[in-house]
């Protein structure tokens, strides 16, 4: 099971690097390792996100899309707008294939310039349920195929 880096987001506003594998839909609690591998787990109800990352460090500079419409790319599943609790906003994709919404959903990032590349969303920590602005789709890929390049 190949882990990946990943900056793992508390409700709390504290973040902590660390590595996961790309775990089940529904997964609760969150299995994790710190960065010396030491593997460990967390609730998903302490978590605001999973986010797997290109780095750990990020781009203090990234200006994210403000809308829908500035998106770089479309999606191959489902557009959402998440409106977090704590004002983040961002625009993924949603796989066709998510099984149960309430327990924990991935979602693509497509904006290609954003540190982040997949996040696993628990949905308690959204201030409304995720919006689907009006977009055509992509051909479809696999949350795997993000890592590849």
């Amino acid at each position: 099971m190949e882990l990946r880096k990943v900056i793992l987001r508390y409700v709390t506003g504290s973040t902590v690097p660390a590595y996961a594998p790309i775990f089940e839909e529904g997964a609760d609690p969150i299995p994790a390792a710190d960065l010396e591998g030491k593997p460990f787990w967390v609730p998903l109800g302490e978590l605001k996100a999973v986010f797997f990352v290109r780095t750990f460090s990020g781009n203090p500079d990234y200006d994210p899309p403000k809308s829908a419409g500035d998106l770089p790319r479309l999606p191959s599943g489902h557009l959402v707008q998440l409106d977090f609790r704590d004002g983040e906003r961002i625009f993924g994709d949603v796989a066709e294939r998510t099984t149960d919404p309430a327990r924990g959903f991935f979602v693509t990032v497509l904006d290609p310039e954003d540190n982040n590349i997949l996040l696993y969303v628990n949905p308690a920590s959204l201030a409304v349920p995720p919006s689907h602005p009006e977009v055509q789709p992509s051909p479809p890929g696999t949350p795997e195929a993000l890592f590849e390049s």
